[in-house]
């Protein structure tokens, strides 16, 4: 993906099971999701003392633990790093647990005994998930130090911030958010901007419409995300910000003259 990232994360496995870790490290491809250092913790306590030494910003936790319910330790997490994301893992007969720990706004679950390949997807994910809102506040930032200028300044159009840098970020943004529905009046809010300011710049400085690049970064990453083939094309259509399959497979088409399963299948020829 070609988006801004965060700088590398950290991630904690709790669980009391020692061997229930161990597979974990195991059976994901940790290279795959670039992360800096992978901590475990086998109680809450010394969950607790990991968060005070070290940045957490991924948590897979058990729900069961021998000090203490899993659910504790997510809402001491919630009130203290509001900005960690958790995923907790739970047997069937838990599922209830489960629950209440998406209303605690734990971000996913996953059943024991786990399938690595499906954990391995939702922290990847999650990842992306973390690097975009990283960018989000970035660009937030951005827009709201921009509109300061334009009030000392006065006007819109000039400024020490070019309209080449306005379109530059809008279009790192929508790079880094390719998966969420982008429309022309959500971007201009981003960047506190009208939304028919923002269509006729880009057009002026691109030479194509919003709705086009959109489009044409889409395709892109649709075609990165099958040569790394690690994803079904149904994920690599919701990747890409397309919720119908014969939508993305119909554009995927017009784009490249083949279907995203035959180009898949052109790869291992």
């Amino acid at each position: 993906m070609r988006e801004g990232k965060k700088s590398a994360m950290n991630l904690l496995i709790v669980d009391d099971e020692i061997e229930i870790i161990n597979g974990i490290m195991a059976g994901i491809h940790w290279e795959n999701l670039g992360l800096q250092s992978v901590y475990k913790a086998t109680s809450i306590e010394e969950s607790m003392k990991l968060f005070e030494q070290e940045q957490i910003d991924v948590v897979l936790c058990d729900i069961e633990m021998p000090d203490g319910s899993g659910l504790d330790l997510l809402e001491w997490i919630r009130t203290r790093y509001p900005k960690t994301v958790c995923i907790i893992m739970t047997c069937h007969e838990e599922f209830d647990y489960a629950k209440r720990a998406i209303s605690l706004d734990c971000k996913d679950y996953i059943v024991k005994p786990m399938v690595y390949e499906e954990l391995e997807e939702k922290l990847l994910h999650l990842v992306r998930e973390i690097n975009r809102n990283w960018e989000n506040d970035k660009y937030q930032e951005f827009g709201r130090e921009w509109m300061k200028q334009i009030a000392r300044e006065g006007q819109e159009q000039e400024g020490t911030v070019s309209r080449d840098e306005i379109v530059k970020q809008v279009k790192s943004y929508i790079t880094a958010n390719l998966q969420e529905e982008l429309r022309i009046e959500q971007l201009a809010k981003v960047f506190y901007l009208s939304a028919d300011y923002l269509s006729r710049l880009f057009k002026k400085e691109e030479g194509i419409s919003i709705g086009d690049f959109i489009q044409e970064e889409r395709m892109f990453l649709a075609k990165e995300l099958l040569k790394e083939g690690k994803l079904s094309i149904a994920r690599v259509a919701y990747e890409c910000g397309y919720d119908n399959y014969s939508y993305f497979t119909k554009i995927f088409k017009k784009k490249y003259g083949i279907t995203p399963r035959e180009f898949g299948q052109s790869l291992k020829e």
